[in-house]
């Protein structure tokens, strides 16, 4: 899947790794009016849809940063890679 399609879910590290800004800042940001709500919530907290957040972005002028959030996907990828027993980052 293209980092940038619609579809692809982002939880609260990847949305924080997109927009630049740590997961505190991320539960400030989910709380806002105007932040879209998440497409699901899980026992594993709230999920987003990348296209809710690329509208977002685009009606708040607010910047998405695609190669931290592809960087942020590698290095998790790495890190299941090397520890198959690994289910986040630490």
């Amino acid at each position: 899947m293209d980092l940038r399609d619609g579809r692809r879910m982002l939880g609260a590290a990847e949305l924080g790794a997109l927009l630049g800004v740590s997961r505190q800042r991320v539960t400030q940001l989910t709380a806002k009016v105007w932040f879209p709500a998440p497409a699901i919530r899980l026992a594993m907290g709230a999920v987003w849809a990348l296209g809710d957040i690329q509208q977002m972005a685009t009606e708040t002028g607010r910047p998405l940063d695609y190669p931290a959030l592809a960087a942020h996907l590698d290095a998790l990828a790495e890190r299941h890679r090397a520890d198959p027993q690994f289910t986040r980052l630490q």
